[in-house]
């Protein structure tokens, strides 16, 4: 076979002869792999472009992220909830302590002893004494004689109550509520008194008496048979919660 540089393009034509019906297959097939490839690089393009969009954007999140105010712990009272009227439980009410009651004066005291005698007694007269206690007196009369009733004394012992050094002719019992109470009946010759004894574990001290005479005098005499007033009806007076207590200090030093 020649195979010089004169016979080689008879031969590249006789080669190609056949191939001439398919040649526009080939060519259009051609078109079309160029056309995918240029959709596919175009594709590629842009999904590298968003790509490199969303790193971007990315980066500046992270960077306002990092650079961005540190955020603040919470603070207490701001960012709690807001109690509402179910979740919000009441305040216990603060009940105010009572006041004591203020030291009683003399005239108070013959007050209340005038306002504790019982409604069947008319009452006259009345004077007040004492030192470091207070007495008050009066003239009380059921209609059968005038006679005198007496609050003793009304004060603060300097020592403990108690019933054991008590004679007992004074019969002194101990009450439920601590108390030591006293009720006794003298006789001397024809006068006769009745008397009543309260004392406190506080050393508060109070004593009545109710006699058939118009005073407690030495040379007082009997105006009438029987004292006016029971020893249980002193009782009852000298437990009323009418009374009120001079102050523990009372006395000259008080300058009365």
């Amino acid at each position: 076979m020649d195979t010089s540089d004169n016979q080689l393009p008879h031969l590249m034509r006789r080669a190609t002869e056949t191939l001439e019906p398919e040649y526009p297959d080939l060519v259009e097939r051609g078109m079309r792999r160029g056309v995918v490839l240029r959709r596919r690089r175009r594709v590629l393009s842009v999904a590298a472009g968003a790509a490199a969009v969303a790193m971007t954007v990315g980066g500046i999140a992270v960077v306002q992220a990092k650079v961005g105010p540190r955020a603040e712990p919470p603070v207490a009272g701001f960012n709690a909830p807001i109690p509402t009227a179910a979740t919000t439980k009441p305040t216990a009410e603060v009940s105010a302590k009572p006041l004591p009651p203020r030291p009683a004066t003399p005239a108070e005291t013959l007050t209340t002893l005038r306002g504790l005698v019982p409604g069947n007694l008319e009452t006259s007269g009345g004077t007040t004494w004492g030192d470091d206690f207070i007495g008050a007196g009066l003239l009380v009369d059921d209609g059968n004689g005038k006679s005198w009733l007496e609050l003793s004394g009304i004060s603060t012992v300097k020592y403990n109550p108690n019933c054991s050094d008590v004679p007992k002719t004074q019969h002194c019992k101990v009450q439920p509520d601590g108390s030591f109470l006293r009720t006794y009946q003298m006789k001397d010759g024809a006068i006769v008194y009745n008397s009543v004894v309260l004392e406190y574990p506080d050393r508060r001290s109070l004593s009545l008496t109710s006699t058939n005479t118009l005073s407690l005098d030495k040379d007082a005499t009997p105006s009438r048979p029987e004292p006016p007033l029971s020893l249980d009806q002193l009782v009852e007076m000298a437990y009323s919660k009418s009374w009120v207590f001079p102050a523990a200090n009372y006395g000259k030093n008080l300058n009365r």
